[in-house]
């Protein structure tokens, strides 16, 4: 198994580069963003057994002194790798970059946060367009939650009494007869819930719910860089607990389209298409364009650029998550072909062909003449 050739680098790439490719190998590979796909799964895999031994100098030093054999006699031999779980090494500055921007409790990896998901969590789709995506800003979102009545306090009603079903044990016991004979079953007791207490007026408010549908607004900031499928988590922002007075949380799941206004968006890099003349093409120009969204750039036209070169604007793509540097803009040259030529374009276009011996279609002077 080669490493080196799993990430794409070279032997010699620093730790920055094998970050870096890791970083985009792992976006594009991970299960979630992937749908269940095995060859991704098999690919994420192998990406992650690759990094952890090429980011640790040990293992690294091993694996360029014994080469591949120590996994074709069957497994990594360096202890490491990905099986799962990947306890080891430490990722976390590169998953949470991917998965999840959690808010003020930091990140949390998409996959985990769904182990993590609790009874009454709620997870609201949010969607936002790629400007927003790319720049920040800052939103406000409706939604219903379950708040503590008030005007009970959550205690359901007044004139508190104990509990006469449970007699203060929070459960009873329930007897069914079955085909295997009685059977016994010990539940939360369905007069008091757990709360070894009853009322005899019942809140008309809450209707002895304890809690009640509010409608909530409330305003997230959303950072500038956050990407397809990225969760933050909003703590104790969700329903209420009154029997704990904790609150539960509220995750906001972004959906974000990859393309608008033909500028498209490749995780933290943007891809524009733009329209030159053939004239600027072979003799070369700076030429001054408009790209949707992010506003007007100066590109040098070298003399002699073809159809479908790319030039590469550095630190002028979309900003990384979690830190201030910003990847890059590639705009792809296409040449514009004029399909109706004025009398003194033609004219000059013949003369260059002429002179280069090109032989050319003259039949549209004829269709002037007699239309």
């Amino acid at each position: 198994m080669d490493l080196y050739g799993i990430l794409g680098i070279e032997k010699n790439a620093n730790k920055d580069e094998i970050k870096k490719a890791y970083r985009k190998l792992a976006m594009k590979y991970h299960p979630d963003r992937n749908g269940g796909d095995k060859e991704a799964e098999t690919k994420f895999k192998e990406i992650n057994e690759a990094y952890s031994t090429l980011s640790d100098d040990g293992k690294r030093q091993q694996y360029d002194t014994y080469g591949s054999a120590g996994w074709a006699a069957g497994g990594n031999p360096f202890g490491g790798g990905f099986s799962g779980g990947a306890d080891n090494v430490d990722f976390g500055d590169i998953f949470e970059s991917f998965f999840g921007w959690a808010g003020r409790s930091g990140w949390r990896g998409s996959r985990q946060r769904r182990t993590e998901f609790k009874w009454e969590d709620l997870e609201y789709n949010l969607n936002i367009d790629l400007k927003t995506s790319i720049y920040g800003a800052t939103e406000t979102i409706k939604f219903k939650k379950k708040e503590a009545c008030s005007p009970c306090d959550g205690q359901w009603g007044s004139w508190k009494k104990t509990c006469s079903k449970c007699n203060w044990a929070g459960q009873v016991t329930y007897t069914t007869q079955s085909i295997f004979g009685t059977i016994q079953q010990s539940g939360a007791c369905d007069e008091c819930q757990w709360s070894w207490e009853n009322f005899e007026d019942t809140c008309t408010f809450c209707n002895g719910e304890k809690r009640r549908v509010m409608n909530k607004e409330i305003d997230i900031d959303i950072p500038a860089g956050i990407d397809n499928g990225m969760i933050i988590k909003m703590t104790s922002e969700w329903n209420d607990w009154v029997w704990t007075k904790a609150c539960w949380d509220l995750y906001i799941k972004f959906s974000i389209p990859q393309s608008e206004k033909s500028l498209t968006r490749d995780w933290v890099d943007l891809y524009y298409t733009v329209e030159i003349d053939v004239i600027e093409a072979i003799l070369g120009t700076k030429k001054e364009i408009s790209v949707p969204i992010i506003g007007k750039r100066n590109i040098e036209i070298k003399a002699g650029t073809t159809h479908g070169t790319v030039v590469k604007l550095s630190n002028d793509g979309v900003k990384h998550i979690d830190s201030d540097d910003k990847w890059n803009l590639f705009i792809t040259i296409e040449l514009k072909i004029p399909k109706k030529l004025s009398k003194v374009e033609r004219s000059h276009y013949e003369a260059i062909a002429q002179e280069k011996k090109i032989n050319v279609n003259t039949w549209w002077v004829f269709e002037k003449i007699f239309k």
